[in-house]
């Protein structure tokens, strides 16, 4: 049984390609954000709930790692993997695969926020979806954790 949770599928597009002819960096960052949104429906918080209850995701930070150049017109899906999560907190692990060999091209780790729109503030996730995060939270608990959840950005000098 696969633990991963499909958030995006679809090829790059001709608006993503830069001078380089490559997809532009903020043009991931895009299809992740469409995956966070797709991510926010598999828990419960599509709009018509977010609607009738007044509440949504913020995203706090987000640490992005490019891996391989995609071209133009080329498969691309995204997994997400629920790191961990509190009652406001989810933090989520986002990779971007080829859609033909699978091979890794980008991987986003990011920290949401569950919001009261109403009250413009920072508040629990309401019981329905704390219920769908703790069941995906203990569907992949077993999970390999990502090797680049975590990281940092540093220049490292040579000791010496």
């Amino acid at each position: 049984m696969t633990t991963e949770l499909k958030v995006f599928n679809g090829t790059v597009q001709p608006e993503w390609i830069d001078y380089n002819g490559h997809m532009n960096d903020a043009c991931y960052v895009l299809v992740f954000s469409q995956a966070i949104d797709e991510f926010m429906v598999q828990i419960g918080l599509d709009e018509t709930f977010r609607a009738e209850h007044q509440v949504s995701i913020y995203t706090l930070q987000s640490m992005v790692h490019y891996l391989q150049e995609v071209s133009l017109g080329e498969p691309i899906q995204v997994s997400a993997r629920l790191l961990e999560s509190d009652a406001k907190k989810l933090r989520v692990f986002f990779t971007m695969r080829h859609g033909n060999g699978g091979q890794e091209l980008a991987a986003m780790e990011t920290l949401l926020l569950h919001m009261d729109m109403a009250a413009h503030r920072a508040a629990p996730m309401l019981p329905d979806t704390a219920d769908r995060v703790a069941t995906l939270q203990q569907r992949q608990s077993s999970s390999e954790w990502p090797s680049l959840a975590g990281r940092s950005i540093a220049l490292t000098r040579p000791r010496g």
